[in-house]
């Protein structure tokens, strides 16, 4: 006791002391003069310490740890506890410099310049026992608050070297309370803990018509450190009960100028809001520990960032890099060879930056901005792991992060001004409901509810300037989550997850400018991916649970918007988006026991968006090049069973869209209003399919999947030269392989619903008039494989049911799945509108077969019964064009198709001709008779003679290009032969011949070369 009464007299005089010094400088800051201007330079760091109602427990007798409640810090001590209303003050050996030079001429040199460096670090412990080979309890009620004033205001306005501004406000909190800790003992806590930390303020200064004057670098940062409600029993028994709240903030608004000035009014504002929290977790070895806590935690930085730079030059500028996010480890819990429990609930915020505004009209190199916000909230709760224990969690999560915000800037008049750059990450990474056990048995529980957004629209303008008003940014969306899993090793595990949550990345880029050079154009490449796990269950020779529900929306960008009428290469879009989850849920594999698993899944996902522009009486305006990339990737209701019964129950929703619609228009212009775009689409179908050897599988799936990528595109060019062009290459794959069963000794089964979607790009529309203006050229390639609903039984059973409606749509075709019947390439609509409804085109190299003229209704009917073809009617019936083309002829393989025209193939056609050609140059041009209702030939009338007064207009030269064996080069072959005209050659012996279907082969493209 003697040694405790000596130390607690050290501290009350050491107190005493330190409260003494600090009225003696209070005293005399009240006593300097109200009008002299601030010190240049303060800086300080201050460590407030309050340590109140601890335990420790020990062999000899329980201890209360001796109270202490002081403040450590470079600069003056306000109170025991300081409060809000304190007041800044310099460190005393600054002060005493400064006040040494207040009304001299020395005070002129530092016109206004300020240096702020303030670091708070609170430290609140309280409500913990620890009992070492003995007992401990603690009870305890503790609050701290703590404040420092960081406001800014100084002037640099009309000189050089003026106003700047250099600061750093952080708060960093740090709380340890109602901890338990059991070793050889038994160690109980029962507390509510309160720790309240703020700092910063508006920093306001002023460059206007100065020279490297009112400038701002300023750190605001609010980072709390939590450690509460943990219980640990080593050898002992630990209990837990705690209820904490942290609150810290280091907000302020940032607002400066350079309007008429060089390098002035630039402003760098550097907000950091991580919180950091490890919570409820309980962890026993050969003991016993539980824990019950309630937590939440709030952390404020930065503010509104507000300059000007009109005009100037190098003025005005924005640079904010952000960082928010809760990272927290809360409620796991850990056996081994003990008991371990955890109860908690979490609720946190964290919010790191805002709105961004500049001016930078009539500038050089000013009003620019450059965002780089990161939202990175990080979780691990309610997570169970035992060895040859128990262990069990319950926990829910409520996380909301926000970094950066919306940007505004004008770039009009100007000079590399007005531009923005944005790179804004949003991501969630979360382990949430997982339970893991060895020869022990394991339960997490969680419910997860999270929101991460970073960035926000976009805005700026480059009117009548040279390289100002362009955008450029690349969101990216990216959870990244393992929950609701499950795995044992000789023991029982169950994991259980119902999770919400939003992942949110910029917003929209919209830019404007008439009459500029190099000026508001869009450069975006918004990505938005989904890496989850959720609802796995695995075991060896155990028993695994896993029930698990995904709620998940995940958008990146939004739709670009950009004008560039009467300009140079100005408004025009190029635009990347992709949208690509990649998801494994509700799938089971057990070798020897049980597992059962149910997820529910419902994934919203969207990249980029609308694409709108104008370049009208603009040279190189208004262009957009999009490509955007969807897949569907997911591995969902598998069962796996080795001598177990396996069983896996899902449904699934998804949605994956990357890019949207394009629209432009280059009415009057040059090279203007063109759309480019390469719009792949990939959806690998792998649902519901089981496997089981010596054992029981089964799975019951319902899923509806739906990838787009792109969307239609529309561009308008009247009186324009090289303008309203449409070139696009839609390609779209499938991959099947659902449903299926396979039993070795066993028995599996699936019932497995699934309707899926899969779009690249869309219609295509252009109007115009000029030279290689309004034209559209598009080769959409498509391909489709599937393995669907197919037993496999190897002295097992299997049985597979469920339904299946799976369809593509590429380009401006729709249906199902028909990679087969897909064109190889559709050629120009100009090219129909040279023939008449009863003219058929002449094939050059085909000079056996003249299609120029038909043949006589009575040549045909002697074809009958030698052509592969239905059963014909009668002469004279006409017949009904076929909607759709008919399959195509697999002879083995794709490779070995044979060259099909309108369903007839042309190796036969070609041989019979030969065949029935009469001799004779009389006879010549004439073939024998074929039935009216053959289904691929024209109404047989007689073609009259080629119109001549048209041509083809003139196409490159060179270029020699190829698809699957088609030529591709437009010119080879338009020389016509005397006195007819003919269209390009077309191979009779490439494969990808019959992938045309020849009734749409000159209609299919709108607008003609």
């Amino acid at each position: 006791m003697q040694t405790w009464a000596k130390r607690g007299i050290q501290s009350a005089f050491v107190t005493g002391g330190l409260l003494m010094l600090g009225t003696g400088i209070a005293s005399a800051q009240e006593n300097v003069n109200p009008d002299a201007a601030p010190s240049p330079v303060d800086a300080g760091v201050s460590v407030p310490v309050k340590v109140d109602q601890n335990n420790l427990g020990t062999p000899a007798k329980s201890l209360n740890v001796p109270k202490i409640d002081r403040t450590i810090s470079t600069d003056r001590v306000t109170s025991a506890v300081p409060v809000r209303s304190a007041a800044p003050v310099a460190h005393p050996l600054i002060k005493q410099a400064a006040d040494r030079v207040q009304g001299t001429a020395a005070q002129g040199l530092f016109r206004g310049n300020t240096v702020q460096a303030h670091v708070d670090v609170p430290i609140n412990i309280c409500g913990n026992a620890i009992a070492v080979l003995g007992n401990s309890e603690a009870a305890g009620d503790c609050s701290q608050d703590t404040h420092r004033d960081g406001t800014i205001v100084t002037d640099g306005q009309g000189q050089a070297l003026a106003g700047n501004v250099v600061a750093v406000n952080h708060v960093l909190p740090v709380q340890i309370t109602g901890n338990a800790i059991a070793a050889g003992g038994n160690a109980t806590t029962n507390t509510t803990a309160e720790q309240v930390s703020t700092t910063g303020g508006d920093i306001t200064t002023n460059g206007d018509k100065g020279a490297v004057s009112g400038n701002v670098v300023a750190e605001q940062g609010a980072t709390p450190v939590q450690i509460t409600g943990n219980g640990v029993g080593a050898v002992g028994i630990a209990a837990a009960n705690s209820v904490a709240h942290t609150f810290a903030s280091s907000e302020g608004d940032t607002a400066t100028s350079g309007k008429n000035s060089s390098i002035s009014g630039n402003a760098v504002p550097i907000p950091l809001s991580p919180l950091f929290e490890v919570n409820g977790n309980s962890a026993a070895g050969a003991g016993n520990a539980s824990t019950d806590s309630v937590q939440s935690g709030t952390a404020y930085a930065g503010g509104l960032t507000h300059t000007d730079g009109d005009p100037a030059t190098l003025a005005g500028n924005i640079a904010e890099p952000a960082l928010a996010g809760p990272i927290t480890v809360d409620d796991n819990s850990a056996a081994a060879g003990g008991n371990s429990s955890a109860t908690s609930a979490t609720t946190n915020e964290s919010t790191a930056g805002g709105q961004k505004n500049t001016n930078g009209v009539g500038s050089t190199g000013s009003g620019n901005i450059a965002g780089a916000p990161i939202s990175l909230p990080v979780a691990a709760g309610g997570n169970g792991a035992s060895v040859v224990g128990n262990a069990l969690t319950d926990h829910s999560n409520v996380a909301n992060s926000t970094a950066g915000g919306p940007a505004y800037t004008l770039g009009d008049k100007s000079v590399l001004s007005g531009n923005i750059a944005d790179v804004p990450p949003a991501t969630a990474v979360d382990a949430c409901g997982n339970g893991a056990s060895l020869g022990g048995q394991a339960a997490g529980t969680c419910e997860n509810d999270v929101k991460s957004v970073t960035g926000g629209y976009q805005g700026n303008t480059g009117n009548d300037s040279v390289g100002s008003g362009n955008l450029v940014q690349t969101p990216l969306a990216a959870p990244a989550e393992v929950y609701g899993v499950a795995g044992t090793l000789a023991g029982q595990a169950s994991g259980s997850a119902d999770e919400v949550k939003v992942v949110r990345s910029s917003g929209q880029p919209n830019t404007q400018d008439d009459k500029g050079t190099v000026s508001s154009n869009i450069v975006t490449a918004p990505t938005a991916v989904a890496p989850q796990v959720f609802g796995f269950t695995a075991g060896l020779v155990g028993n695994t649970t896993s029930d698990s529900a995904n709620d998940t929306t995940v958008k990146a960008g939004d739709d670009p918007k950009a004008w560039g009428k009467k300009s140079s290469v100005s408004g025009n879009i190029v635009q990347v988006p992709s949208s690509t989850p990649a998801q494994v849920f509700g799938d089971g594999a057990t070798l020897v026991g049980n597992n059962s698993t149910t997820a529910d899944n419902a994934t919203d996902m969207a990249a980029g968006g609308d694409a709108h522009t104008n370049g009208d009486q603009g040279s190189i305006a208004g262009n957009v090049i999009s490509a955007p990339v969807a897949t569907g990737s997911q591995l969902a209701g598998w069962s796996v069973a080795g001598g177990s019964n396996v069983d896996s129950a899902v449904t699934n929703d998804l949605d994956s869209v990357a890019g949207g619609d394009v629209a432009s228009s280059g009415n009057g212009g040059s090279v203007s209003g063109n759309l480019i775009g390469a719009q792949p689409a990939a959806t690998p179908l792998l649902p519901g399919n089981t496997v089981s050897a010596a054992g029981i599988s089964k799975s019951d799936v319902v899923s509806d999947t739906n990838v787009v990528s792109g969307g239609k595109s529309q561009s308008q060019a009247h009186d324009a030269s090289v303008s309203g062009n449409l070139i696009h290459v839609p390609a779209n794959a499938v991959a099947a392989v659902y449903a299926d069963a396979v039993a070795a000794a066993g028995n599996a089964t699936t019932a497995t619903d699934e309707n899926s979607s899969t779009t690249a790009g869309g219609l295509m529309e252009t109007d115009g008039s000029g030279p290689l203006t309004a034209r559209e050229m598009t080769v959409p390639v498509e391909a489709a494989a599937g393995i669907i609903r197919v037993p496999i039984e190897v002295l097992g059973q299997a049985t597979t049911t469920g339904t299946g409606a799976d369809l593509q749509s590429t380009g401006e075709q729709e249906g199902t799945l028909r990679a087969t019947q897909l064109k190889g390439i559709q050629l120009p609509k100009g090219v129909d509108s040279l023939m008449k409804a009863d003219e058929v085109p002449a094939f050059h190299g085909i000079d056996q077969l003249p299609v120029n003229t038909l043949p006589s209704p009575a040549g045909l009917q002697a074809l009958a019964g030698q052509l592969p073809t239905p059963q014909l009617p009668a002469v004279g019936e006409l017949p009904t064009l076929p909607q759709e083309r008919s399959n195509l002829p697999l002879n083995g393989g794709t490779a070995g198709i044979t060259p099909n025209v309108q369903g007839l193939p042309l190796g036969q056609v070609l041989a019979a001709a030969q065949e029935l050609l009469p001799t004779g140059a009389a006879a010549e041009r004439s073939l024998p008779s074929l039935p009216f209702t053959a289904p691929a030939l024209p109404v047989p009338v007689q073609l009259p003679a080629l119109p001549t007064e048209r041509s083809l207009p003139g196409l490159p030269l060179d270029g020699p290009a190829s698809l699957s064996g088609l030529n591709l080069n437009p010119t080879d072959g338009l020389a016509p032969k005397a006195a007819e005209r003919a269209l390009p050659q077309l191979p009779v012996n490439a494969p990808a011949l019959a992938m045309i279907d020849p009734a749409n082969l000159f209609q299919t493209v709108t607008g003609s070369l």
